[in-house]
């Protein structure tokens, strides 16, 4: 595919998500049911699931488990429970990856 080709391909993919996006946003909330606005409530958990997961569990694709992510994911989640701010949990449990990595934390596995 060209360079021309592919960047009216992008441009025609972000045409349809941004015309399809409005509009749902423009509908009233009255044709919203209460298990509808509970099931999109739902939406952004699987979305993070879904970029989250393969890191934790494939390498090569294979299938893999990593505990320093996996226990850098556990401590994110126990800190976003604790103290309900996102990016404060992100940041320590990316700092506790760096300082492991760096080998400037021992880490036991």
């Amino acid at each position: 595919m060209t360079v021309e080709g592919t960047l009216l391909l992008y441009l025609g993919m972000a045409a349809v998500t941004y015309v399809s996006r409005r509009a749902f946003l423009r509908l009233p909330s009255r044709f919203f049911s209460p298990q509808l606005k509970n099931g999109l409530s739902f939406i952004p958990i699987g979305i993070f699931a879904a970029l989250i997961f393969p890191s934790l569990f494939l390498a090569d694709g294979q299938f893999v488990i990593q505990p320093l992510y996996l226990v850098a994911s556990l401590v994110c989640l126990l800190l976003m429970a604790v103290t309900r701010n996102v990016f404060v949990s992100f940041f320590l449990s990316l700092l506790l990856v760096v300082l492991v990595s760096l080998g400037l934390l021992p880490f036991p596995w």
